[in-house]
């Protein structure tokens, strides 16, 4: 008798059915490969490991109650009305109640309107239709960057409505939302989606190219150690990007890793939430800020 693991493995065909039977009589684990006894093994080994650790410890985000109740109407509001596609007006103030920055913005009805206050806010600034009826707004000729004066805000608002209503004839248009303009920093995707096996999946990327093409992105389960949060950002290819390159300063992971936790608590409080979409999320060599949101929502 030994305390030591005992792996038996036969390669003979049918003429070791017998000793086969003998092992399994005695709880002796057989195999007819080397490899599949090995990696049966190195299974064995790292459950062993896992089982060994204490019970990993979920961060609480200290949420004020205040918000929490503000997030229960707006969803009640929405949920009632019938809506499932929650655009970036609604989700946009959800994000901020739970933490996420945005920046400034107020609603235009005029091109008059846009260039006041575009004033108020500073050029350059950016112009986005608004609309429950539209969620990709590039894809219908809503967005309009980097303008620079009172000509540029004006026309592009006149250019947007034209847009959108060429492409969407019957889509409710409240107005042109009127933004500050954020350079520089990285741009990065932050999400949710929900899995009928596994419930709300946390999902982290880099923005552009990296997500599109190389679908170079991470996912966890929901909800999430702060461990799990940073291996989410550090086992992507492109998360030496974020470290700087070329003598620039690093960018702000804890930050990334601090909005992942806020996302998990989110969807953790509010199960009615199935999908959020933050992109693109630009974070900064210090903090971050979300440009552009949206959800799906519905009873699970």
């Amino acid at each position: 008798i030994t305390e030591k693991p005992v792996f038996a493995c036969f390669i003979g065909g049918k003429k070791i059915k017998s000793a086969i039977k003998i092992l399994k009589t005695q709880q002796i684990p057989c195999y007819l490969d080397p490899l599949t006894a090995i990696t049966s093994y190195r299974k064995l080994i790292d459950f062993s490991i896992i089982k060994s650790k204490k019970e990993p410890e979920i961060p609480k985000i200290e949420i004020p109650l205040e918000n929490k109740e503000r997030v229960r109407l707006i969803l009640e509001i929405l949920e009632n009305a019938g809506v499932s596609s929650v655009g970036e007006e609604n989700a946009g103030e959800i994000l901020s109640l739970y933490g996420f920055n945005f920046p400034k913005k107020a609603l235009a009805k005029t091109p008059e309107e846009a260039v006041e206050i575009a004033e108020k806010i500073g050029y350059p600034v950016v112009l986005k239709v608004s609309s429950p009826n539209i969620l990709h707004k590039t894809d219908v000729g809503g967005v309009k960057l980097n303008l620079r004066n009172a000509e540029e805000v004006y026309n592009a608002f006149i250019d947007i409505t034209i847009n959108v209503r060429r492409f969407m004839p019957n889509a409710y248009i409240k107005g042109v939302m009127v933004y500050e303009m954020i350079t520089g920093g990285k741009e990065v995707i932050l999400g949710v989606s929900y899995d009928t096996t596994f419930g709300h999946m946390l999902m982290f990327g880099l923005g552009g190219i990296y997500v599109e093409i190389l679908k170079d992105v991470s996912f966890r389960i929901a909800p999430l150690t702060r461990e799990e949060a940073y291996e989410m950002v550090e086992e992507i290819k492109g998360s030496k990007l974020l470290e700087g390159v070329r003598g620039e300063p690093p960018y702000d992971k804890e930050n990334i890793v601090d909005k992942i936790l806020r996302l998990s608590q989110l969807v953790t409080d509010f199960p009615i939430i199935k999908e959020i979409d933050i992109n693109p999320y630009v974070v900064k060599h210090q903090g971050g800020i979300a440009l552009d949101a949206r959800m799906i929502i519905g009873r699970i």
